[in-house]
């Protein structure tokens, strides 16, 4: 009886050492897939309490009817912060890209805030940190003249996605060499480490919240 030879052997070995290699290089494709998609929902899903937060007129210390809403910046691209909007828009003035809002508290339907985080004023109601090499790496949005603004080209330096009673919509506010613009949507792209996958957090101006594996519709 004849048996294998030794170049039969390591030509069988090699084959073995190529499929496993496919595979386990196949495997790690699809957990980077995987863990970025898992890191963009729970983006989302933090827009998401925002909405609901802010539908139920949730008190926060002693403001009643606020807004709340989720920041992003470029400086931090691995932080985001869920805050409530309650430090106000001055007496006696007004704000294009912050509908609905009032100055002072004199009445039921006051509602405290100006649609923008604002750090130094105790709105944080949590900050979140990515772990494992992963960030955002571009905020956009399209204002009123559909010029599509992004932190990656300039336009930008942050976005504030806001929600208050009695509607789903969001106020999406960004923000540019220290003024602001309204925005009619917004897109936060989430890239895994070395580039090696990338999805995006839509809100529409509608109130609509989703993850999209190309980009924003």
């Amino acid at each position: 009886m004849r048996g294998f030879t030794l170049v039969e052997m390591i030509v069988v070995l090699a084959i073995i050492v190529i499929i496993t290699g496919i595979v386990l290089n196949s495997q790690n494709d699809f957990n980077r897939a995987l863990t970025v998609t898992d890191t963009a929902y729970t983006v989302a899903l933090t827009v998401r309490e925002a909405q609901t937060f802010g539908l139920s007129s949730r008190t926060y210390s002693t403001a009643s009817n606020a807004a709340y809403g989720v920041d992003f910046a470029s400086s931090t691209p691995k932080n985001y912060t869920l805050f409530a909007d309650v430090y106000p828009i001055a007496p006696g003035s007004s704000s294009a890209y912050c509908p609905g809002h009032t100055a002072g508290s004199g009445n039921p339907d006051a509602k405290p805030g100006n649609c923008t985080f604002d750090a130094g004023q105790s709105e944080t109601l949590q900050s979140f940190t990515f772990g494992r090499g992963f960030q955002i790496t571009n905020i956009c949005g399209h204002d009123t003249g559909n010029t599509f603004r992004c932190t990656s080209n300039g336009y930008l330096t942050g976005i504030d996605i806001v929600f208050l009673r009695p509607n789903t919509d969001s106020v999406v506010t960004g923000r540019t060499s220290g003024t602001f613009v309204k925005l009619l949507d917004a897109s936060i792209q989430i890239t895994a480490p070395s580039g090696s996958g990338t999805r995006y957090v839509c809100v529409t101006q509608a109130g609509e919240i989703s993850v999209a594996t190309s980009s924003c519709p």
